[in-house]
């Protein structure tokens, strides 16, 4: 790739500031109130500051738009641990009707930017899931599967997991899973637990008590 090339690129990436996007015009701001004396003022970046003054203003007014929308990914990719920010997502995905397939994908992007263990994301996709059901099962199942290939001991995917498995199915390979792992890492205490769900489920105990000996 060429320099020019570069350039180009980065001239694609390079931020539009809110208060100059003529989709914006409309709305009034509302800078954080730290009170008349903050103790420790916060040095906000400019980006974080005025996106954050348009979700004030957005939420205030219950906006439940696709610019809302639009507005609460860009918030997110600033600080993907505001809970209120995925509450009011939530809020405007149900309001538009808006494809749960597509919020799964900007999840992973999210997810993807070192956010693996990330309470609200995690607690926003098991939200989606339970809306789009069943068919859901297979991919809850494949991505904490990707997730505990990067960590095989987080908390976050193996206890999203066991919610899938309860809540939406598949059980049925579960227990090869498991040995898969432990034949990796033996002491994994995570598969170990993991793999004990399967056997109470099925009644049977033969694999767990053979691998202990």
């Amino acid at each position: 790739m060429s320099s020019s090339d570069d350039e180009e690129d980065e001239q694609e990436e390079v931020r539009v500031p809110l208060s100059q996007r003529p989709e914006w015009s409309d709305v009034e701001p509302i800078p954080q109130d730290d009170g008349p004396n903050p103790v420790v003022s916060i040095a906000y970046t400019d980006e974080f500051r005025e996106t954050m003054d348009y979700f004030r203003a957005v939420f205030a007014a219950d906006e439940r738009s696709p610019r809302a929308l639009e507005l609460t990914a860009e918030v997110i990719h600033l600080n993907a641990g505001n809970y209120t920010v995925w509450h009011f997502r939530r809020l405007i995905l149900e309001s538009l009707q808006s494809d749960l397939r597509d919020e799964m994908k900007f999840f992973e992007l999210v997810a993807n930017k070192g956010n693996h263990k990330n309470y609200q994301i995690w607690h926003h996709r098991r939200w989606v899931a339970e809306k789009l059901g069943t068919i859901a099962a297979t991919s809850e199942l494949q991505f904490t599967q990707e997730v505990l290939s990067l960590d095989a001991k987080n908390y976050h995917a193996w206890s999203h997991r066991q919610w899938a498995l309860q809540a939406l199915g598949g059980w049925e390979n579960e227990l090869e899973y498991c040995r898969e792992l432990l034949e990796v890492d033996i002491l994994n205490n995570s598969a170990w637990n993991q793999d004990l769900c399967p056997c109470f489920r099925s009644g049977c105990m033969v694999y767990t008590k053979q691998s202990v000996r």
